[in-house]
Parts: structure tokens; C-alpha cells; sequence
């Protein structure tokens, strides 16, 4: 029994020589499909009218051998085929095109699994059925299972088998049915737990360097009290290959890394002893940039002002890359494409100085002809060519086109982008061809949730990032976004539909539609605010930049008020205050946004920067009930550490103030501060400005919010397991009555510790926090608290 080869996917057309020698074929003048056959060239039965409607070559038609090659591509998409061929044959009148067909076998009968140890199996035979998902009347071939095995190796992996190894046979049972069965034979090999590593012949670089090098966790790391640390070939060689790279950076250009050498220990586990040469370290001699002669006086000088191989520096690998991909940029934003740039050596291991010769090829100036796009099978051309910074008749401006293809990729339509020139046979002029992979980009979201303010909760969303509104009967390919959310909790329902499109009129402006309702059960009151938005921004010069204006009208509905008692402020002026009754107000309001964001990620961000700098005024001119205005700022910071941990900070001032015919502003519209994601190990909206009442000689003392607010964070979060990590965090906050008041010696604080859950598109904070310092002795305290959301 043999361990079987994936199959391998061929395309093949074969032309009557005579075509060719006696006929010759122009370019412009292709022959035309005389006929289309289907021939079945494996086992069970093949639907003729299956396959022509997967196909688009028709008879009558012109040959396109770009036409067939994706049909072949669309064929094997269904899954129903291992392998598919196509021979052209000449015919009188034309070309017939044969479609060569392997079916994939239909499984017959359960999978039979066979473990080996049999008698002290770590795993049992239906976790292994489990891992093969594999059902009676599923399409089978090599591939399939092989992608199986592949899964059960994985897993086995996990565990500390590093040797585990699955072989299957395929055994046909029926040819004419197509019906094949599976036996799947799981070699377990022995358990290994990595005990340690250690290094021979590192006398410049300590063993600490080393293991974090190598990837090993320290002592201190939380991962590894939960975890062995796993050893196999792949992490192995990634540990060699980084130990190298470190020796590499440190001008060590003779560093030899063998493969480690793993050795078992009595006590059980592997211990793995890495052996180095390490050579002399360098520093650079003389470093010559030869070869240019497109670039003279300024240019030139410019040019070598780029080098980052400077004579007397460190001789890093890095540097001399670095050195190449700026030689290259530079001719490549000027047009000049296919330039070479190679490094030679001379190093002197007595002296350690090592001189360098970069020798340019320099390229031919070369402009854009067309742009064609391939791939795209749902999104439209025009959005995929919206996102390019270059256009046909440009200069092939090579550092351009990898921005662009970076922009495509970012869109998030596509599995996979990739850019390359063409030639197009006229000196100077190339095609660009950006191919792409489209991927799933719609969304459906079902769940239930509990959090500290909402108790139990449960949610739906539909999303769709490639949403076109006029794209019957499909609705996608037009780069537009649709966003459909509902959620209803124990004190709060919320219902949201989103619509955005990002070039509106084909231009790079953004235009979006919000419709809500929103419903908050708060002790004293319920309020509901329903309301739409529209929004309209665009970019700004420079990376991350963008203003946006939004224009809202929304009617507040307050409820059920349950106190209509006067109460007084604790702190003076001890002016009296009552809550609302019940009432209803429109707002209308206008505004304007500054932003710049360079996140990483959507959700859960590690590196980069964002601010805002909002304002918004409602009223007045605007027209409608409320006369109010307000301004804040935001700002955050992730910085990235060692081993994936990340430290943020980040801070936010809110002010809100009345104008006009609005006296105060209303308690729907004031700042609250308290609970997640504002002030943990506080209760949620508590801190900041109370109200108290006396009842003989009992006091009730709640919140009444303001009109200023400052938050600040500081978080520090670290890799536990795929989707978990630890943190630890200190907040700080305040509410202040009036506005555009900030007083930092007073301040409350909370500390504590955390798990982020890490799940796609809805992220899971617990938080347990205490408080540090309290903004004054009514505030109550709330250690744990939960949130879904964005880590921001």
C-alpha cells in the first residue's frame, strides 16, 4: 500500500501538424468550432448537457484558446471532475473540440481505518472519520482524500506527534457506476514533547538571542505554562532558518546553521541541539553602484544617497536587500522596467570588512498600453480599475503597480491578486495585467451573547462587501456595501441597515445611507431613538487620510420616567435637577470628521495609528427641536512587541453644549462615562456628577451625567492560543458638568486583567477590573464586565 499522489490538474491541445504547416492560422483570423464533443475518459457516466452548461465554446463560434482555458477552469470548479483535457482536431470546415472528462469516484460504504500502534492508539477511529468528513456518495479522488490526510496529520500535530503519517488506497468498485471505496491507514509514530533547545558554537550570539530567535517562548510567557512546546520538520527549519537571518543582521555572512539535530531523552520528550559556525563579523568596506548611465550629476547623486550599504556599518543581509529593492524602485518609478541589480561579495575574514559591488542592468522605458483584468468573474472591471494608480499610456511606473495591486488585494474581494507586464511585441510598450481569484464576500451572522450591561442577548447580521444595487438577479460585483443587523438584549434592542458606495458618480467619494432604531431600558427611564443619516466623504492626501460629513435626523422618544423627585447636586453649585418626563424631541443635525487611520485590522488591530477630530451642531439653521453642538477628538496608538504582543494606548475628550432656544443640554444627550469599554471596574454610566435626595435620613444618590468627558487606556495584550490572548490594562476617566471643562487631578482609575476572544468579525472582551481611584465615595464598583465588539 503506497502513499498516493494528488492528481495533477493538465490542459492539453493538440493541432494536427498540418494546421500549422499547411494552413497557417493568423492571429486575427482564428479557425471556427466545427463541432464540441464530450468524451468520457474514466469511470462511471458523464451528462453531456452538464457540461455545456459549464462551458462557453460553442459551435459555430471562433477558437479561443483563453475561452477554453476557462471552461476548463469552470469545469473543475463543479467538483464533479479529477481531470480534464482538451484536444482540437481539424475537421472540414473547421476545428473539433474534444472534451476529455475524468469523473471523480461516488464513495460506496463507510471509510475503513486502520490506526497503527493498534493496541496503544492515541486517537480512536471515529475521530479520525470525524477529521475526514467523508460521507457515503461524496465525490472522491487522490486530491480529495490526500487534503483529508493532510487535515489528520495536522491534528495529530497538535498533540505532539511530529511523525504521524496517513497513507489511503482508492479501490475501484464499480467502474460503469463510478463507485470506489477508501481504506486509510494512520501511522501515529511516537508522542514527542520539545523539552528544549540548545545551541553549539555560538560564542558572539547568547543562547537567550537564540531561543527567541528560534521562536521559543520564554519562561515568563503565559503560552508556555499551558503548553509543550511541539517540534516537526516545518518548525524546525523556520527556528534554523530565523537563528540564521539574526546571524545575518549581525553581519555574520559566513554563518553556517545546520539542520537541528533531535535527540530522546530518558526522562521522555526530544531535546533538539542546533550546531553554528559562525564566521567573522563584518562591517562594510568599499561599496560601488556600477552599471549606471541612465542617470547622471543630481540623479545619480541622489541615487547613491539611497544606498544603505554604507561603508563602516554593520554588513547586514538586510541592508544589502534593502540596497537592491531601492536601486530597483528608483529605475522602476521612472519607467524603467526589468532592471537587475546584483550584489558580489569580496569579503576579507582577517581585516572583517567585506566590499561590495552592486551591478545594475538597467531596463528599457517602458509605457502602459492596456490594463486588461482576468479573473473577475462577479466584480465588475471599473471596480477593480478605480483602485489602480496607473492608466494606459502611463510610464510603467513598477512601484505604482505594486501599490495597486496592494489597494486591489486590500478590497478584500479576492483570494488572491497578482500584476505582471506582457509584452506586446512594439519596443517600449508592455500590456498590464492584473489576474485575479474572486472570494466569498457576502456574510450571514446568527447568535446569542450575554454581556455585563445587556444580560443575555441575541443577534443577526447580513453583510454583503460587494454589493451591487443593480445588479439583478445576483446583487454583487459593484463594490458597494449592504449591512443588515438586529440585536435584542435584556435592556436594549437595536435594528440598523447600512448602504455604502464608496465612488459615488465614479468618482472617489464615498456615499452612505444609515436607517436605526435604537431602544435602552436605563433605571429611571426607557428612551428610543429612531433616526437615518446620510454621509458623504472622501480621501485626503497622505496614507490613512479622509474627511466624511453626515447629515442626521433623528426623533427621541423618552419613556416610563420613574422619577420625577428633585434632587441636588452632591458637589457645588448645589443646583437642583429632575429627570425628565416623558417627552419627545427631534434632532437635525450636520457633521464634518477628520480622520486618519493605518490599522492593520479591522477588528482586532496590532500595529498603527488612528485620530479623529469631529464636530457636529444640530438646530439652528438646521431646523428641528434641539440647539446643541459638539466637538471631540480621538487618538489611539498600537505598537507591536516581541512574540505578537501588542501595547496600546489611546485617549478621547468629548464636550456637548445647548445654544439658541435649548437652555441645557437634555439627558439624552449627555456624556456618561462607566463599565466596558469606557471605565472598567466601575459600574456602567456612574461615574462623573450625581444628584442626591433625601428621604428623612436615607440618601439616593444617582448619576446625572455632563457635558465633558475624557477617557484614556493604556493595554498591554499578549498571545495565549490561535484566537486568545491575555491582557492587562489601566483606565482613567471623568464627567465633568459643564463643558470644555478638564480637570487631570481628578480622575478616576481602574486596573485589571482580561481575555480577548479573538472570533472573526465579532471579537469577545472579558474584563475583570478594580478600582483604583474613585472621582468620589457614591460611585459604585462593578468588577467584571463583557463586551462584543471592536477592540477599540
Amino acid at each position: 500500500m503506497g502513499r498516493s499522489s494528488p492528481f495533477l490538474v493538465a490542459l492539453l491541445f493538440t493541432f494536427p501538424l498540418g494546421i500549422f504547416f499547411a494552413t497557417p492560422i493568423r492571429a486575427a483570423d482564428p479557425p471556427l468550432v466545427k463541432e464540441v464533443a464530450v468524451e468520457n475518459a474514466g469511470a462511471g457516466p458523464v451528462d453531456r448537457t452538464f457540461v455545456m452548461e459549464h462551458i462557453t465554446t460553442a459551435e459555430g463560434g471562433p477558437l479561443d484558446r483563453r475561452q477554453i482555458a476557462g471552461d476548463v477552469k469552470a469545469l473543475l470548479a463543479t467538483g464533479a471532475f479529477s481531470l480534464v483535457r482538451v484536444q482540437a482536431e481539424e475537421v472540414e470546415g473547421g476545428i473539433r473540440v474534444i472534451y476529455m472528462l475524468w469523473n471523480k469516484y461516488r464513495l460506496t460504504g463507510p471509510v475503513e481505518v486502520e490506526i497503527k500502534p493498534e493496541d496503544d492508539s492515541y486517537y480512536g477511529r471515529s475521530k479520525i472519520l470525524d477529521w475526514l468528513d467523508l460521507e457515503e456518495g461524496d465525490r472522491i479522488d487522490d486530491q480529495v482524500i490526500g487534503m483529508a490526510a493532510r487535515r489528520i496529520e495536522k491534528e495529530y500535530g497538535k498533540r505532539y506527534f511530529p511523525d504521524a503519517r496517513v497513507e489511503w488506497e482508492i479501490e475501484e468498485k464499480d467502474r460503469a457506476g463510478g463507485l470506489a471505496g477508501v481504506k486509510v491507514v494512520v501511522r501515529e509514530g511516537k508522542r514527542a514533547k520539545m523539552k528544549r533547545m540548545v545551541f553549539v558554537g555560538n560564542d558572539k550570539m547568547t543562547g537567550k538571542e537564540l531561543r527567541k530567535a528560534a521562536g521559543q517562548r520564554s519562561w515568563y510567557n503565559p503560552a508556555r505554562w499551558f503548553g509543550a512546546r511541539r517540534y516537526d520538520p516545518a518548525t524546525l527549519e523556520i527556528a534554523r532558518m530565523g537563528i540564521k537571518e539574526l546571524y545575518l543582521r549581525k553581519g555574520f555572512l559566513d554563518v553556517r546553521v545546520d539542520p537541528p539535530e533531535v535527540k530522546r531523552l530518558e526522562e521522555g520528550g526530544v531535546e533538539v541541539v542546533v550546531s553554528i559556525r559562525e564566521g567573522a563579523d563584518y562591517r562594510f568596506g568599499t561599496v560601488d553602484l556600477t552599471g549606471v548611465t541612465l542617470f547622471l550629476d543630481e540623479e545619480r547623486r541622489a541615487l547613491d544617497r539611497l544606498v544603505a550599504a554604507k561603508p563602516g556599518d554593520v554588513a547586514s543581509a538586510e541592508a544589502i536587500r534593502q540596497t537592491v529593492k531601492v536601486v530597483r524602485d528608483y529605475y522602476g518609478r521612472r519607467g524603467y522596467t526589468r532592471t537587475q541589480v546584483e550584489p558580489a561579495l569580496d569579503p576579507d575574514p582577517v581585516k572583517g570588512i567585506v566590499s561590495v559591488k552592486f551591478t545594475v542592468t538597467e531596463g528599457r522605458l517602458t509605457t502602459i498600453r492596456n490594463i486588461r483584468i482576468r479573473g473577475n468573474t462577479r466584480t465588475r472591471d471599473k471596480v477593480i480599475r478605480r483602485e489602480l494608480l496607473v492608466s494606459p499610456g502611463d510610464i510603467f511606473n513598477e512601484v505604482k503597480v505594486r501599490r495597486s495591486e496592494r489597494r486591489v488585494r486590500n478590497m478584500q474581494y479576492f483570494s488572491a491578486v497578482r500584476s505582471y507586464p506582457v509584452s506586446t511585441g512594439v519596443p517600449g510598450e508592455d500590456d498590464l495585467v492584473f489576474e485575479v481569484e474572486e472570494q466569498r464576500t457576502g456574510q450571514f451572522l446568527l447568535g446569542v451573547g450575554f454581556s455585563s450591561v445587556d444580560k443575555a442577548s441575541g443577534w443577526i447580521e447580513l453583510t454583503q462587501g460587494n454589493f451591487d444595487l443593480w445588479g439583478w438577479p445576483y446583487f454583487t460585483g459593484g463594490g458597494q456595501k449592504l449591512k443588515l443587523s438586529a440585536m435584542i438584549a435584556d435592556k436594549r434592542r437595536r435594528y440598523r441597515i447600512q448602504f455604502k458606495e464608496p465612488w459615488f458618480m465614479d468618482r472617489p467619494l464615498s456615499l452612505g445611507f444609515e436607517v436605526y432604531r435604537d431602544e435602552k431600558e436605563y433605571t429611571d427611564y426607557d428612551l428610543e431613538k429612531t433616526g437615518g443619516a446620510v454621509s458623504l466623504g472622501r480621501r485626503l492626501p497622505g496614507v490613512g487620510n479622509r474627511i466624511s460629513f453626515r447629515y442626521g435626523l433623528e426623533k427621541s422618544v423618552v419613556t416610563d420616567v420613574t422619577d420625577t423627585n428633585v434632587y441636588y447636586y452632591v458637589e457645588p453649585p448645589e443646583d437642583e435637577f429632575t429627570f425628565m418626563r416623558d417627552e419627545e424631541t427631534t434632532k437635525s443635525s450636520l457633521g464634518v470628521t477628520l480622520a486618519h487611520r493605518t490599522l492593520d485590522h479591522p477588528f482586532v488591530p496590532t500595529r498603527g495609528n488612528r485620530a479623529s477630530l469631529s464636530a457636529e451642531v444640530a438646530g439652528g439653521p438646521l431646523g428641528a427641536d434641539l440647539d446643541i453642538y459638539e466637538l471631540s477628538v480621538d487618538l489611539g496608538h498600537y505598537e507591536p512587541l516581541w512574540f505578537r504582543h501588542v501595547f496600546r494606548v489611546s485617549a478621547n475628550y468629548r464636550t456637548v453644549d445647548s445654544y439658541g432656544d435649548t437652555d441645557e443640554v437634555p439627558l439624552a444627550e449627555r456624556l456618561f462615562v462607566g463599565g466596558p469599554r469606557t471605565l472598567r471596574g466601575f459600574k456602567y454610566r456612574e461615574v462623573g456628577p450625581k444628584v442626591v435626595r433625601y428621604d428623612g435620613l436615607d440618601a439616593t444618590y444617582k448619576a446625572a451625567g455632563g457635558c465633558s468627558r475624557v477617557m484614556a487606556t493604556a493595554e498591554y495584550t499578549m498571545p495565549l492560543v490561535p484566537m486568545v490572548r491575555l491582557a492587562a490594562f489601566y483606565d482613567v476617566g471623568n464627567v465633568w458638568r459643564e463643558p470644555y471643562e478638564l480637570e487631570l487631578d481628578d480622575l478616576a482609575a481602574g486596573a485589571g486583567v482580561g481575555i480577548r476572544l479573538d472570533f472573526p468579525q465579532f471579537p469577545i472582551r472579558l474584563d475583570w477590573g478594580w478600582p483604583v481611584e474613585r472621582d468620589d465615595e457614591f460611585t459604585r464598583t462593578d468588577k467584571f464586565s463583557l463586551w462584543i465588539g471592536i477592540d477599540y
